[in-house]
């Protein structure tokens, strides 16, 4: 017990020597923690988001207008097919007439264009869900050359520029983290070292009556562990915060701030991020404690 006191005592005696640096490698394990776990809870609230566009529509099939009957049947026996090899959960037939009530629903504000708009003007179609989302592509492909098809739409189409652009911010946002990263490795380093230094003479005359590597290095790996958690902490609660702060604002603008139906920061997302986070703070604390102590112990 008396062991672990002299721990505690030392590795906070270290932390109030330098205090500068100290709340320096704090502030930045703080930032970028907090852009890494807010980067990830993004990029889970956009998948989520997407997973749900598609499982309302997968894809849909439009035949030419005026398209022979013919065309049409091979169409639907070639989906009862794709349902049979379990390729397509189900699909749903829209004749001229179904298409046009679509077709009013859509263009309500426009009533000129509706009433110079009549059923046989509008192609017949198939909409189709799919058992495994990730096939959307290769199934709209199976499709898309068939006699009578004028086009394959699909969600992954629509939202696709959306998504390179979420690709370009991520990479963005975790090259800056990892910017920071080094940078908060670097001051936890300079810290321990500054602190390794001002001691030297204690830490030779440990050295001198038996006193192990581990027993000297202990201390300084708790400060970095300290300084790490701090850190993480402050993370936490920035990760939850900005999840309600973007939540919210999202709602009071009406969802104008939801790129995606169903987009959401959730609680349950946050708490796992933020958990990691803190957790990953904590390790790269000590890890950056012990490579600022590798030049001044023997290994």
């Amino acid at each position: 017990m008396s062991m672990l006191g002299y721990f505690i005592r030392e590795t906070f005696i270290s932390l109030r020597r330098n205090v500068m640096m100290t709340i320096s490698g704090i502030i930045t394990i703080a930032i970028c923690a907090t852009i890494v776990t807010g980067s990830l809870l993004f990029i889970r609230g956009n998948d989520r988001a997407a997973d749900e566009l598609r499982a309302e529509v997968e894809l849909e099939i439009f035949m030419n207008v005026n398209a022979a009957q013919g065309d049409v049947d091979a169409m639907r026996d070639s989906l009862d097919e794709a349902k049979a090899q379990q390729q397509i959960r189900s699909f749903k037939y829209l004749d001229n007439a179904a298409a046009y009530e679509v077709f009013k629903r859509l263009y309500k504000d426009s009533p000129t264009i509706v009433t110079g708009t009549k059923p046989s003007d509008l192609p017949e179609s198939f909409r189709l869900t799919l058992v495994d989302a990730s096939e959307v592509d290769r199934v709209g492909k199976q499709f898309q050359n068939r006699p009578g098809v004028y086009s394959v739409i699909t969600p992954a189409k629509q939202i696709k520029p959306y998504f390179r652009n979420v690709d370009k911010m991520r990479v963005v946002m975790l090259g800056t983290a990892g910017a920071l990263l080094v940078a908060s490795m670097f001051l936890v380093v300079m810290t321990v070292r500054l602190a390794t230094f001002a001691r030297r003479r204690e830490i030779e005359v440990m050295k001198l009556v038996g006193a192990s590597n581990l027993f000297v290095r202990v201390p300084f790996l708790a400060e970095g562990i300290v300084q790490g958690i701090i850190g993480g902490g402050i993370a936490f609660g920035l990760t939850f915060a900005g999840r309600s702060l973007f939540n919210d604002f999202g709602a009071a603008r009406g969802g104008a701030l939801l790129v995606l139906p169903g987009f959401e920061l959730s609680s349950s997302d946050a708490l796992f991020y933020g958990t990691a986070g803190l957790i990953g703070s904590a390790v790269v604390g000590m890890f950056s404690a012990f490579i600022g102590l590798w030049r001044f112990l023997d290994s």
